[in-house]
């Protein structure tokens, strides 16, 4: 019982020693090569335990950030809330990314100040609620540097902060909005080593479409590459690089479409 418990107890201990580094519902900022990092909360958790906020990432110019499925060589964000008190999950959400290219090919992500949206699991709304996040993620100039900081929030110091409300409201709004019959994947089938999307995008965009996937099950997939556009539709091939080895394996396949400055994202069934 005790072996139990003494893990637990140390880190407890470990929070409780970094709380007076909290200002507001904010981090101190965590200055690396390239960015700046900051956690920023906005309110309390709901009845249901969520608690938002943004990992703010202010890009120096000429520097980078990944997607979610940056490609083969990249580091996409992750985020550990283990060493927190009443906060047992956290779930990163991104916004549309662009596709850049280096020496190591093309991959998905960021070219300028970024805030990732993140929703936090409070287990009991009604209980003192302390976040210490361990972020790791890769900033990228000529070559990619992985970063790990760790930023510490404690949510019910200051829950109607104007400023941390904004730039949360601010990091949620910009994410891509759900997929409907205009605008989004309409069909995908494989043959062999690629993949074929097409999708519907809306009249009139700003802009060409471009396509993001982040694959389960095991695939690993390369860069879509649009190939016609018709009738407000966009027809991508795919290549696939790895696959499961069952023929019958299926995985869910989540995807960001965009169009100019309109974006969505949703899933579909990759077979």
């Amino acid at each position: 019982m005790m072996q139990t418990a003494r893990p637990l107890l140390n880190a407890a201990a470990l929070v409780l020693a970094t709380i007076a580094a909290a200002h507001a519902s904010s981090s101190e900022p965590f200055v690396t090569e390239g960015a700046t990092l900051r956690l920023v909360t906005s309110g309390l958790a709901d009845e249901t335990g969520q608690l938002r906020g943004v990992v703010e990432i202010r890009l120096e110019r000429g520097w980078k950030t990944y997607w979610k499925e940056p490609g083969a060589s990249g580091v996409p964000p992750q985020i550990d809330v283990a060493l927190s008190l009443n906060v047992s999950a956290a779930q990163i959400h991104f916004p549309a990314p662009e596709w850049h290219e280096d020496a190591y090919g093309a991959w998905a992500g960021y070219g300028e100040p970024v805030l990732l949206p993140v929703t936090f699991t409070v287990d009991d709304p009604e209980r003192f609620s302390f976040i210490k996040a361990d972020l790791f993620l890769g900033i990228c100039e000529t070559i990619c540097v992985p970063v790990q900081a760790q930023l510490s929030v404690e949510p019910g110091r200051a829950p109607e902060d104007p400023a941390d409300t904004a730039l949360v409201d601010a990091g949620f709004e910009a994410l891509p909005r759900v997929p409907d019959e205009t605008f989004g994947v309409t069909e995908a089938t494989r043959s062999g080593d690629v993949l074929t999307v097409t999708a519907s995008t809306p009249a009139g965009g700003s802009g060409p479409a471009a396509l993001f996937l982040a694959p389960g099950g095991g695939y690993v997939l390369g860069v879509p590459k649009p190939r016609e556009a018709s009738g407000g539709a966009t027809r991508f091939e795919v290549p696939v690089l790895s696959a499961p080895s069952g023929a019958a394996e299926a995985a869910e396949v989540t995807y960001t479409l965009t169009s100019g400055d309109a974006a969505v994202t949703g899933t579909f069934t990759l077979r």
